[in-house]
């Protein structure tokens, strides 16, 4: 009987248990270690632990039991839970071991499941600590499921959910403003094609001008920011493959750039009165492809499309099976399907405003009243009904069954291109003082640019060797119904047909052909020889191997 007053005044002597006489342990060593007294549970009130700032949050449906680890799951969601009943809260492993026997068998198939689908929730297993100047902080996790924390734990993880949740806000903005500055620089970029501010090296002075200039262009390895060539280049090559289809080892090669300053104002001055008529968003142009004749490509970037009815227009297929005009394809393989042995497609600009769908043939028809332009029923073919409609801005050469894609040099160095010069110039002397001989008997020999020496002193050593030099006329002199009137359609006044073009070496190396050279390109003629050829040839007293001598 003496051990009960001694029991009650050792429990006296214990710390209170904060939950009192509704405390939910079941560990009988706690019983031990705190008092459980009435006394105890009367001054205790029920609290709530609540999120330190004042938005109203949606409910975790597992709320103070949630098995989540992710810290901005917490400041997505409340988990509100009661100090003196927080139902089944345990943050002590030893209890839970203890307790979970006495469990009902469907309650433990449930935290199974939970806990299956928190371990799959959670692609790490290991956590890291937070710190909220560490990008990968945005990446944490709990080290304890909020069921296991104490009330302290639990506000400090609430504090710190909504700091990340700022935090990940305020990266965000600045991504977004980034990504909004980025756009800002490519729609400046593209505003500075359109209005020319972005231009080739000397097309500044061409535009003021009313000769045509081509800009060689080159796939490149290196991406040079800001240059118009690269711009250009990859504008038509990306293009090109965009809406390839049929002819899938197809390649780019080269683009020629065509600055036609007479056809650019006319295409603004049109577009602008399209403009006024339409509204803006029908002014936009597109870029379309169009296939035809190799000899017919610089004659259309020199003076333009010919519509139909325009003098001098022939139609190359048919009459017109979805209206009387020029047809484009966005589609370069159906463009492709127009011209047998060729790889040169135009890419022109083109002001199509608002289009009439065509549902059926109307071979032969007029624009039709109210619009400005045509489509076929399958929209791969518009229709254009005038000429300044239409700007022909790149000549693409492609190449079909090209295997893998390689990048090739195709040009040299002013410094080599230097001493290519002084060499020949050496020949060029030591072959002037030979004797007189029939060497070049039956060629017929055309030059372009400039020689080891004047025109005239070529010609004189050519024909002193038995050779016969063509005098082509470059101009557009030609007259209609001369028997020269189709090599006028050329750009020659007057032309001798050559069957050897000897061309200097900083012609084939310039960036940009010059036009003499564009219209023999045009004509047909593919190779094209060195000088040195001649020199040779006169110093050995026999024609060397031709083929030894074309250029690269």
């Amino acid at each position: 009987m003496s051990a009960h007053p001694a029991k009650k005044v050792k429990l006296e002597d214990l710390p209170l248990c904060p939950y009192g006489n509704n405390c939910y342990r079941k560990n009988p060593a706690h019983f031990k270690e705190y008092s459980h007294s009435d006394t105890a549970s009367s001054s205790t009130t029920t609290s709530e632990v609540k999120p330190t700032n004042n938005k109203t949050l949606p409910v975790c449906p597992f709320g103070a039991t949630c098995y989540r680890k992710n810290l901005l799951h917490f400041a997505e969601f409340s988990h509100p839970f009661n100090l003196l009943n927080p139902d089944a809260d345990s943050s002590d492993e030893e209890e839970e071991k203890t307790t979970e026997s006495t469990k009902p068998k469907e309650t433990i198939e449930c935290g199974k499941k939970r806990k299956a689908e928190s371990k799959e929730y959670n692609d790490e297993e290991e956590t890291e600590e937070y710190n909220s100047d560490d990008e990968s902080a945005y990446d944490v996790k709990l080290e304890k499921t909020f069921s296991k924390m104490n009330d302290d734990e639990k506000r400090l993880m609430i504090e710190r959910a909504f700091e990340l949740k700022e935090k990940l806000k305020e990266k965000l903005k600045k991504s977004r403003e980034e990504a909004e500055e980025r756009k800002k620089e490519v729609e400046q970029l593209q505003s500075k094609i359109t209005e020319g501010a972005l231009l080739m090296e000397g097309e500044e002075e061409v535009l003021k001008g009313t000769h045509v200039k081509y800009f060689e262009l080159f796939p490149e390895r290196s991406y040079k920011q800001g240059s118009a060539a690269e711009v250009h280049f990859r504008l038509a090559e990306s293009q090109f493959y965009r809406l390839l289809s049929g002819y899938a080892t197809a390649q780019v090669i080269k683009v020629e750039y065509v600055c036609n300053p007479i056809l650019i104002n006319k295409f603004n001055k049109a577009r602008e009165e399209l403009k006024e008529k339409r509204g803006v968003e029908y002014s936009y142009p597109v870029l379309a492809f169009h296939g035809t004749a190799i000899a017919n490509i610089q004659p259309i970037c020199e003076t333009g499309f010919k519509i139909p009815g325009q003098k001098g227009f022939q139609h190359a297929t048919d009459s017109g099976y979805y209206g009387r005009g020029t047809y484009f394809s966005e589609y370069p393989g159906y463009s492709m399907g127009y011209i047998k042995g060729s790889t040169k497609l135009l890419l022109c600009q083109v002001l199509q405003g608002k289009v009439y769908q065509c549902t059926q043939l109307i071979t032969g028809a007029g624009l039709q009243d109210g619009y400005d332009s045509h489509c076929s029923p399958c929209k791969k073919e518009l229709v254009i009904f005038r000429s300044d409609y239409i700007l022909p801005q790149y000549i693409v050469h492609y190449k079909l069954n090209a295997g893998e894609f390689k990048y090739t040099a195709h040009g040299i160095t002013k410094e080599l291109i230097k001493k290519k010069l002084t060499k020949i110039r050496k020949l060029y002397k030591k072959a002037v003082t030979k004797k007189d001989q029939a060497i070049f008997t039956g060629y017929k020999l055309a030059f372009i640019g400039q020689m080891a020496d004047t025109p005239l002193a070529i010609e004189t050593l050519v024909q002193r060797f038995g050779g016969h030099v063509c005098k082509n006329e470059y101009g557009s002199n030609g007259k209609k119904g001369s028997k020269k009137a189709a090599f006028a359609y050329y750009g020659f006044s007057n032309y001798d047909a050559p069957n050897v073009i000897i061309c200097s070496v900083a012609e084939m190396e310039a960036t940009t052909p010059s036009m003499e050279l564009q219209a023999y390109k045009n004509m047909g003629f593919q190779i094209f020889y060195r000088e040195d050829f001649l020199y040779d040839s006169i110093i050995e007293g026999v024609a060397k191997s031709i083929d030894d001598y074309v250029h690269d």
